[in-house]
């Protein structure tokens, strides 16, 4: 369960929990959800809660009336939580994959074999192009969540690249996952199969 203080939510509603969407910064696509009730409130998001609506996918904060993100609920009166990826969004079916978990804090990243990291756009962001550059990047990029599985946490180092072989399943739909949704697909890893550090240099095989 994530946990957030209702002045923290906002600004940004899910933060580092992940808002399938179009980009970082646009409203939620309803179809990504897995409730028609989440899928509802992602329709109604952008439209102005009245009094009347408080308490019936609104809630009161600081004398405004705020819309109930999808997939959140009310913990008590001061604190709202979210729930899980796998019961917010659609997710494909588990099925194995192989690749490089790059372990980075706030930024945990998976290449799947075979491909390559994305690039990012290393120009002025108001250059030609750049913000289309900087789209392809991120919908490219896949957090990966390995939360769910037992890994010996002490012996983790910030940056550290590991080839990894696991049972995991992926978000059905393009979004804005992980920290600041700045990953445009999310896997969550169910199982390894095998875990190994990359060499210092060199391809990671």
């Amino acid at each position: 369960m994530v946990r957030w203080q209702l002045a923290s939510i906002l600004a940004s509603v899910t933060l580092d929990v992940g808002t399938a969407q179009a980009g970082p910064l646009d409203p939620p696509d309803p179809q990504v959800f897995a409730r028609a009730e989440d899928q509802e409130r992602a329709r109604l998001l952008l439209k102005p809660c009245t009094e009347a609506d408080v308490g019936r996918g609104c809630y009161r904060y600081d004398g405004r009336a705020l819309r109930e993100a999808p997939c959140s609920y009310r913990i008590d009166a001061s604190t709202i939580g979210s729930l899980p990826t796998e019961q917010c969004y659609k997710m494909e079916k588990a099925r194995r994959y192989r690749g490089v978990w790059i372990d980075v804090f706030e930024g945990q990243r998976f290449i799947p074999e075979g491909t390559k990291p994305p690039e990012w756009p290393k120009t002025d962001p108001k250059s030609p192009g750049w913000k289309e550059q900087f789209e392809r990047a991120r919908l490219a990029t896949i957090w990966i969540d390995t939360s769910r599985v037992k890994l010996d946490r002490t012996s983790r180092r910030d940056g550290a690249r590991r080839l990894i072989e696991f049972v995991g399943r992926k978000t059905m739909f393009p979004g804005a996952y992980g920290h600041f949704g700045m990953s445009g697909q999310k896997i969550i890893v169910d199982r390894v199969i095998s875990l190994r550090d990359c060499p210092p240099t060199g391809t990671c095989r």
